[in-house]
């Protein structure tokens, strides 16, 4: 008996001293969940999302960014770009007490499915979509990317002031909110100042054979400009199509960010040369930090990094920061309250500082890039 109770009693005491030491007292993990498609039609902005995120979560904590011993622990999950999957794997966090965050999901119709779970359980959610519609659902909910209306300007104004068009028409998906808004955004913009819209077609996110809308487009010999608001996969499409149903070579296409992917080249090959789109990422970095971004992710991952990396990647350290000012002992609450107040965060994407306003939308501005043999570069 007497030893079991000096064994207690050496335990305890081991214990106390543990918790006594330095670097080990205060030790605590911030626990966030990466709900990001990784299988699905947006798998390819989720996965790069996600390889993005960790890679900055990994950096963080090499540097102890959220102090000594603190550790920014990463669960990942698979949001499926289904909306009962969204639910379900939302409603897990939030019974966790430990996730303080969710960064996700990936696309705009179930981002506010999430949204919805996250502001009944009072969970700080960041989804990878610009949908306002993912903010109206309530003050939990926050977006990564510029909205429609902060955005479009930077390939609108680039259309109209650099290529110098007079005359569009315009190919977006019609089941999609976020790209209904671009397409009428990007239509207000360049016709307020003098470009003419003469056609307006639709297209279903499913749709893959446009053989009849192709044959309609490449008949108009009055337009000198293409609006293409699709995902990259299908945009691809869409445009080797038009070329091989002759399109005038004057045409020049024009796009939103949903074409910054690798899959835009691999699946449109030469015929997305000089395709232009909007971006969050110049390729190769614009800054000392973008540039020291792509060798990392280079080492980790033996390919360079595109969009969605650089989004992930910028969007984690806005995330560690809010932690980082969130408290001691930072609650769900105090983390929300936090990213309110983002502002002038370093990041690789834009120009280089991420700000969110008092309507929780980011602000760091936007790249115009174009295809040039074979791979993405900056738009003169």
């Amino acid at each position: 008996m007497k030893a079991i109770l000096g064994y207690r009693w050496l335990l305890s005491a081991t214990v106390a001293i543990a918790l006594l030491a330095p670097g080990t007292a205060f030790a605590k993990d911030y626990t966030v969940a990466i709900l990001q498609s990784l299988s699905g039609p947006t798998a390819f902005v989720g996965v790069a999302v996600k390889d993005g995120a960790t890679l900055a979560a990994e950096e963080l904590n090499n540097q102890q960014f959220l102090g000594a011993g603190n550790t920014l622990k990463i669960l990942i999950g698979d949001d499926g770009a289904d909306r009962g999957q969204v639910v379900t794997m939302m409603q897990q966090y939030a019974a966790d007490s430990d996730v303080l965050l969710v960064m996700g999901p990936t696309a705009g119709p179930i981002a506010v499915a999430g949204m919805a779970v996250a502001n009944d359980r009072k969970l700080p959610t960041i989804s990878t979509t610009n949908s306002l519609a993912a903010l109206q659902v309530g003050p939990w909910g926050f977006i990564m990317t510029s909205p429609a209306a902060v955005a479009i300007p930077s390939i609108a104004g680039y259309t109209v002031e650099k290529l110098k068009a007079k005359a569009c028409a315009t190919v977006h998906i019609v089941d999609n909110e976020a790209h209904v808004t671009l397409q009428k955004l990007f239509e207000d913009y360049v016709v307020a100042r003098g470009v003419k819209i003469v056609a307006r077609e639709g297209i279903k996110g499913t749709d893959s054979d446009f053989a009849a809308l192709a044959t309609k487009i490449t008949a108009m010999d009055d337009i000198d400009c293409l609006y293409l608001g699709a995902l990259a996969p299908q945009a691809a499409n869409v445009v080797r199509q038009l070329r091989q149903a002759g399109l005038d070579p004057k045409v020049r296409i024009v796009g939103t960010n949903a074409l910054a992917s690798p899959d835009l080249l691999s699946k449109g090959g030469t015929a997305v040369e000089g395709v232009y789109f909007m971006a969050d990422w110049a390729p190769g970095g614009n800054s000392d930090d973008g540039r020291k971004f792509v060798d990392a992710y280079k080492a980790k991952f033996s390919n360079l990094p595109e969009n969605w990396n650089a989004m992930g990647y910028s969007v984690m350290r806005v995330i560690a920061t809010a932690l980082k000012n969130a408290g001691a002992q930072p609650t769900r609450e105090s983390v929300r309250e936090a990213l309110t107040k983002t502002k002038d965060v370093p990041v690789v994407v834009g120009r280089g500082l991420y700000s969110m306003d008092a309507d929780r939308i980011p602000h760091y501005g936007m790249s115009v890039l174009m295809v040039k043999d074979g791979k993405f570069v900056v738009a003169p």
